[in-house]
């Protein structure tokens, strides 16, 4: 199975240790997120997650390390489920630390790991979603392929009041047409 999807911004990789995984985490959550709220993991919990496979295990929730091609420099996750037994979907989400923002970096990274899951798994949808005021997000959704599939009303109270959660999916037919399926390196 290959490890390192690499397109022309970013590489999807796994993490070289648990203190790079322990480190770009604590980072993302000293800035409290807008949308989301406020977060954070001890270092002891972030270390349990990481020791039994790396963050690659597909029993629960992976992750791979978002690499910048230019400087090398680690500006996020791109995290996904791969499908349960019998399940033809799985789903991807991904962070951004903020100073890498407005790169197009989640765009790719997001449309590398819909390479990773159609190509390893047998699933015909790849599903996302997010809170109906991060527009910036949900405007990646649509940028890596995505398409708006619907909303659960009142899902998540943050800043005094309730946001919708605005889901968006991707399907195999779909992911055969884009362009960065010509352009991926796999290895």
């Amino acid at each position: 199975m290959h490890t390192v999807w690499t397109g022309e911004r970013v590489k999807l990789r796994p993490f070289k240790d648990e203190k790079e995984w322990c480190d770009l985490a604590q980072e993302l959550e000293m800035v409290p997120n807008e949308f989301w709220g406020a977060w954070w993991s001890p270092r002891p919990e972030l270390k349990k997650d990481f020791e039994p496979a790396g963050l690659l295990d597909v029993e629960k929730a992976s992750m791979f390390a978002i690499e910048r091609l230019d400087t090398g420099e680690l500006v996020g996750y791109e995290e996904h489920g791969a499908p349960k037994p019998g399940s033809i979907e799985a789903w991807v989400g991904t962070v951004i630390l903020r100073a890498h923002w407005h790169h197009g970096f989640g765009v790719e990274a997001k449309q590398l790991c819909y390479c990773y899951l159609f190509e390893h798994y047998p699933v015909e949808r790849v599903w996302a979603a997010t809170l109906s005021n991060h527009k910036r997000a949900a405007r990646g959704l649509h940028l890596s392929g995505m398409r708006y599939q619907g909303r659960f009303r009142g899902f998540h109270f943050t800043d005094g009041k309730y946001h919708d959660l605005v889901c968006y999916a991707l399907y195999r037919e779909e992911w055969e047409k884009l362009p960065i399926r010509l352009i991926v390196k796999r290895g």
